[in-house]
């Protein structure tokens, strides 16, 4: 009989929308016609914008002509994407369009990525997480070392006292909404140049940095391109969360010890995509091209600030009822402070129950979540001054 992977057991954490999804599904049955409010998921709510459809739609014209069609693309992506995205955002560090892989987006990556290092390499996670991180490490049968977020240092994880191999790192961050300043970037690229260690670095909500003194690329910090891979994807900076594209940033300068010899990580990286993926769909990567262009990163622009104003007024709105939050500055999520002593679970059950508004408990992103919900600011801002209306209407 065929053996099941033991390290599946390892899962413990509760998978938290089911949960969520059965909970909201109870209360409708209860309340057929409430009004229900959904800041939980991060998905996003305004929709494409008309360059991307412009660009989608011309491509798949293209496909119907014998002399235009295409069938299988480059694994690791069609040329014409990796140099836009280098010429907008990687020239000026010095890297290349072959250092630039297109995916089906960051979190197939993000967990695909431990598959290049030895299974039992030290991996450093922030804790509350993005549960990929952790559920990847666990099922590869790598040991986890959690980095606590902590309220006394703004959320944000410190690097590790003891020596990794590995460590994940989001910003901003996804939970709690905080972004790494320069300095406390760097602490981490440090550490990894002196320890030999890698950084996976999750940049999936760059666009929404606006602070100045906030690294929109790992690669901003001196010596990154030896010890950093960088994820960075367009489903929420262009909305493509159900089109699916991203790109990884893979330095050849990275090395790993095999086999008592260096090897280029990005040559491991290169035969990994050879052999697993047969590309993204060319109309998706014309779509994801067009993003870079003066009108689309006009439209996406409005996008962005769109969500960041709906931010903005979900973390005033909380402050002027007394409470207290991180976030929401330079990210699409607010990680509010739970009043009163409640567990996470048990105020999500209070915002759902009471002001028909369906959140997510932070214990669901790990033990150091406890005591937080997190809210998305992919919504309207007519919705988040309804959800504020509710709240502040809250009897606790």
């Amino acid at each position: 009989m065929a053996k099941g992977n033991p390290n599946f057991e390892r899962l413990r954490r509760e998978y938290i929308f089911p949960i969520i999804e059965k909970k909201l599904l109870e209360l409708k049955e209860l309340h057929p016609d409430v009004d229900v409010i959904n800041v939980g998921i991060g998905d996003i709510s305004l929709p494409l914008a008309s360059v991307v459809v412009s660009a989608i739609s011309s491509a798949a014209q293209e496909m119907a002509h014998e002399t235009s069609i295409r069938g299988y693309g480059p694994s690791e992506g069609y040329k014409f994407l990796k140099q836009c995205i280098l010429e907008n955002e990687y020239q000026k560090y010095g890297l290349s369009p072959e250092e630039i892989f297109i995916s089906d987006g960051i979190n197939t990556d993000i967990a695909n990525a431990l598959e290049l290092f030895a299974s039992d390499s030290r991996v450093a996670i922030p804790d509350p997480t993005y549960p990929v991180y952790l559920d990847s490490t666990l099922i590869s049968g790598n040991n986890s070392i959690l980095l606590p977020c902590l309220e006394a240092n703004q959320c944000l994880p410190k690097p590790p006292k003891e020596k990794v191999d590995i460590i994940y790192l989001c910003s901003p961050s996804n939970p709690t909404g905080v972004a790494m300043n320069y300095d406390q970037l760097k602490e981490f690229v440090d550490y990894a140049i002196e320890n030999e260690s890698i950084i996976l670095f999750d940049s999936a909500y760059s666009a929404f940095i606006h602070s100045s003194d906030v690294p929109k690329s790992v690669y901003e910090i001196p010596g990154a391109e030896n010890v950093a891979i960088e994820f960075r994807s367009f489903s929420k900076s262009a909305g493509f969360t159900g089109l699916r594209c991203g790109y990884t940033v893979v330095p050849k300068k990275i090395l790993l010890s095999q086999n008592e010899e260096q090897v280029a990580l990005w040559n491991l990286w290169s035969k990994r995509q050879s052999i697993k993926s047969n590309g993204v769909s060319y109309p998706i990567q014309r779509g994801a091209e067009s993003c870079f262009t003066p009108e689309g990163k006009k439209q996406i622009s409005y996008q962005i600030d769109t969500y960041l104003e709906s931010a903005k007024a979900f973390r005033e709105g909380l402050a002027e009822l007394g409470y207290t939050c991180y976030g929401g500055v330079d990210s699409p999520y607010i990680w509010w402070k739970i009043p009163g002593g409640f567990t996470s679970w048990e105020f999500f059950d209070i915002l759902l129950k009471h002001c028909h508004i369906v959140a997510i408990p932070g214990r669901g992103f790990g033990e150091h979540g406890e005591g937080f919900i997190r809210l998305s600011a992919f919504t309207k801002l007519s919705k988040v001054r309804t959800a504020l209306e509710r709240i502040k209407n809250l009897k606790l």
